[in-house]
C-alpha cells in the first residue's frame, strides 16, 4: 500500500532518513541552487538524518569518476562525434550512388558537418570546467564542506571484520537467487556487487538500535529496491518491508531525491524552488534511463545451446528443472524441482541456480555472451514461500523464453523425423 503524504511527513519529523551514496553524489550533477536547497533539507533533519558506512565508500570510490563528467556532456559531445562520422559515411556512399557532382558532394557533406559543429559548440558551453576544477580539490569543494558539517556524528560504524564476512556471503547468496537488494549489481568482484547489501544490512541495524521507522532516499530505479506497478514505482520491494518488519518492527518508506526535497518543502519550512524540483526530476529521469532492449535479452540459439550443453555435463538436475520450466511457460514450482531432480524432502534449495549463475558469469566473461545480457534464470519469493528467504519456484526470463520454445520444437521436429 502507498503511503499517504501524511504518513510521509511523519517519517520525516519522527523516523530515520537514510541516504543512498548516488544522493550524495548528485550533489555533483545538480545545478548550483538545487544542490543549495537540498543540503539545506539535509541540515534542516538533524539527527533523525543517518548514513551507512557504506555510502560514505561508495560515495569517495565514485566521487572522481563523476566529476569527470557530471552531467555527461563530454560523453554527448563523444557520442555526437561518433554520430557525425557515420552521418557523413552515409551521405558519400548516397553521392555515389547517385553520381553528384564533385561541387554538389562537397556543399551536401559541409552541410551536414556544419550543422553537427553548431549543436557540437552549444553543448560545450554546458561545460562548468571552473566549478569541477575547484570540486576536484577537496580543500575548495562546496560539496564536501558542506556534508562534512551536515554529517558530523551522523555516519555508522562500518562492520566488525567477522559481520563484514558475513555479509559477504550472505550478499553472493542474494546475488545468486535474486533476493533483494542488489542482485542487479552483478560485479566480478564481490566486494563491489555487494555494496548495496552492506547499505541495507547497516541500515537494518541501526533500525533495530533506534526502533524508528526507516525513510530511505535514494537515486537507484533499479527493480532489486523498487516495487513498480504499470512501469512507475510506487514504492519499496515488499521483501524489503517484510525483512525490516522482522528484524527491527518497524515501517519501511522509500523516496527519490526529488520527493525528499518536494515533502521536505512542505514540512520542514524549509525554503526549495521549483526549478530546484525540476532540476532534481531532470537528473533522476536521466540517471534512470534504461538500456536499450537486445534482441532475446542479449541470448541467441547459440548461447543457450552453449549453457545447457555445460549445465548437462556440470549440474544435470538444474539442466533438466530449466527445460521443464521452459516447457510450460517459463515457470517451475519448488515442489516441482524436487520431482524433477528427485531431491529427498530434507533437502534446502538454497544455491540451487548457482551452477547455472557460475557459467553464465564465465559466459560473460569470455566475451560469448554480452556483459549486458539479461538474467535467464532466477528464483522467485512470492506468497507460496514457505519461510522467508525460501524460493517458491524458479522462473526463465520472458525475452529468452521463445528461443526455448523455438529449440523444444526444433528438438521435436527432429524426433519425428528420426521415426
Amino acid at each position: 500500500m502507498t503511503p499517504s503524504p501524511e504518513e510521509y511527513a511523519r517519517v520525516l519529523q519522527t523516523g530515520m532518513v537514510v541516504l543512498d551514496a548516488n544522493v550524495l553524489l548528485n550533489l555533483y550533477r545538480y545545478t548550483a541552487d538545487a544542490r543549495d536547497d537540498l543540503l539545506a533539507v539535509l541540515s534542516a533533519l538533524s539527527d533523525r538524518l543517518w548514513a551507512p558506512h557504506q555510502v560514505l565508500t561508495e560515495f569517495w570510490r565514485n566521487r572522481d569518476r563523476v566529476l569527470r563528467d557530471p552531467r555527461d556532456t563530454a560523453k554527448t559531445a563523444e557520442e555526437l562525434q561518433n554520430i557525425r562520422g557515420q552521418a557523413v559515411k552515409a551521405v558519400q556512399t548516397w553521392v555515389n550512388r547517385v553520381a553528384l557532382e564533385p561541387a554538389q558532394a562537397s556543399a551536401v557533406v559541409e552541410k551536414l558537418t556544419a550543422g553537427f559543429d553548431k549543436v557540437l559548440l552549444y553543448v560545450d558551453e554546458f561545460r562548468d570546467t571552473a566549478a569541477i576544477d575547484a570540486a576536484r580539490d577537496t580543500n575548495t569543494d562546496v560539496v564536501l564542506s558542506s556534508l562534512n558539517s551536515i554529517l558530523h556524528g551522523r555516519v555508522g560504524e562500518p562492520l566488525d571484520e567477522k559481520a563484514h564476512s558475513s555479509a559477504l556471503v550472505e550478499a553472493q547468496r542474494r546475488l545468486d537467487e535474486k533476493i533483494p537488494p542488489g542482485y542487479m549489481d552483478r560485479k566480478k568482484d564481490i566486494a563491489e556487487g555487494a555494496g548495496d547489501y552492506l547499505v541495507w544490512e547497516q541500515s537494518l541495524r541501526e533500525a533495530e538500535k533506534r526502533g524508528a521507522d526507516l525513510l530511505f532516499v535514494t537515486g537507484d530505479a533499479k527493480e532489486d529496491w523498487w516495487r513498480t506497478e504499470g512501469g512507475e514505482r510506487r514504492g519499496p520491494r515488499v521483501e524489503l518491508v517484510n525483512e525490516l518488519r522482522d528484524r527491527a518492527g518497524v515501517r519501511l518508506f522509500m523516496v527519490r531525491p526529488a520527493q525528499l526535497l518536494k515533502y521536505a518543502r512542505a514540512v520542514l519550512s524549509v525554503t526549495v524552488r521549483e526549478d530546484s524540483l525540476q532540476d532534481a526530476d531532470r537528473v533522476d529521469a536521466f540517471l534512470s534511463e534504461p538500456e536499450p532492449d537486445l534482441l532475446h535479452g542479449g541470448w541467441s540459439q547459440e548461447t543457450l545451446t552453449y549453457l545447457l550443453d555445460r549445465l548437462s555435463n556440470e549440474a544435470p538436475s538444474q539442466a533438466l528443472v530449466l527445460v521443464y520450466a521452459a516447457n510450460q511457460g517459463g515457470y517451475v514450482t519448488r515442489s516441482q524441482v524436487y520431482e524433477i531432480a528427485g531431491y529427498p524432502e530434507e533437502r534446502s534449495l538454497r544455491g540451487f541456480t548457482r551452477p547455472f549463475n557460475r557459467i553464465v558469469q564465465a559466459m560473460r566473461d569470455e566475451g560469448i555472451l554480452p556483459e549486458q545480457a539479461v538474467d535467464l534464470f532466477w528464483a522467485v519469493y512470492n506468497d507460496d514461500s514457505p519461510a522467508f528467504g525460501v524460493a517458491a519456484g524458479f522462473q526463465i526470463h520472458e525475452n529468452a523464453l521463445p528461443l526455448f520454445l523455438s529449440r523444444i520444437r526444433e528438438r521435436e521436429s527432429s524426433e519425428g523425423e528420426d521415426e
